[in-house]
């Protein structure tokens, strides 16, 4: 098996080969768009199907959308409590608040869970990722009310979210017992499952940009330790609680440890809150995530 840091070392080395790829002028910042909308609507939701109509699913696993929704929305105190006592504008407050509660439980997570646990740490990352997609709608309904906007687009996006489908058609698939649906069309789908997590990857090394991170460093440091240290410790508190052990344990806690989801800088494009400190938080995020991942990855897999 792996070593925590040699699993952690295979998603971080492909974001800098498409950090590397945009610096010498391979690829744009531009293509990211392209290549999360490829992931995003073909590649994950065939990743997500396969698994899912074929998986052995147990009652555990439902468990997770409602602990990351549950750890979503107690992130909110401390990030919130930080903003009053720095006395910042809404803008400001609701950037950091995003920031603090979206998890990158799908870009990031699938890889990191899939590279830890196998398959079956996917398919339970697949349940909590069902949590981060349910805030996001949520955000942009809220967003929509207090910055302007189409509150109707937000739930729209509910509608044309395509993983959303592939869990729910994997589900009945599963339900009905269809595990095949021939040759030609296993091999479409196995091959598009394939292309996701080196897509991913790419698109998320395009993503990273220095820019303002040293303006914004003591929010984007606050922020990870929220998103990167404070969160796993809750949703540990929680796991303890409620007396949930296995691997809904262990991915419930390496969900946890995630860095900020890059839909919250699309929220904050969207709405008109500070992106340039977004891309700063999710930069300083993901660099330190390499580092506190290891470590969460280490002590659910006993290496330390």
């Amino acid at each position: 098996m792996a070593s925590p840091i040699e699993v952690i070392l295979v998603p971080a080395l492909m974001m800098l080969l498409g950090f590397f790829l945009k610096r010498i002028g391979f690829l744009k910042q531009s293509d990211r768009d392209l290549l999360s909308d490829i992931v995003l609507y073909i590649a994950l939701p065939a990743m997500i199907f396969i698994n899912l109509k074929k998986a052995t699913i147990s009652s555990d696993m439902l468990y997770l959308p409602f602990l990351g929704i549950a750890l979503s929305v107690l992130l909110l105190v401390p990030a919130y409590l930080y903003c009053r006592i720095r006395n910042y504008d809404k803008r400001t407050t609701w950037t950091i608040l995003l920031a603090a509660s979206l998890m990158n439980t799908g870009f990031i997570g699938f890889p990191v869970s899939l590279g830890v646990f196998g398959d079956v740490g996917f398919l339970n990352a697949v349940f909590f990722d069902l949590s981060t997609s349910v805030m996001v709608v949520a955000y942009g309904v809220v967003l929509a009310k207090r910055f302007g906007g189409n509150v109707r687009d937000a739930m729209k996006s509910i509608v044309t979210f395509m993983p959303m489908w592939a869990v729910i058609f994997g589900l009945l698939f599963n339900a009905l017992d269809i595990t095949s649906l021939g040759y030609v069309l296993d091999s479409i789908l196995d091959y598009l499952a394939g292309a996701t997590i080196p897509i991913i990857m790419l698109a998320l090394g395009l993503s990273l940009d220095f820019g303002n991170v040293g303006e914004n460093l003591t929010d984007s440091i606050v922020v990870a330790v929220i998103k990167l240290v404070l969160s796993p410790l809750i949703i540990l508190a929680l796991l303890i609680l409620l007396n949930i052990n296995g691997m809904v344990f262990n991915i419930a806690i390496l969900e946890a440890g995630m860095s900020t989801a890059g839909n919250a800088l699309v929220l904050a494009i969207s709405y008109n809150l500070d992106k340039d400190l977004m891309g700063s938080i999710i930069f300083t995020n993901v660099v330190l995530s390499i580092f506190t991942l290891t470590v969460i990855i280490s002590l659910l897999t006993g290496a330390i």
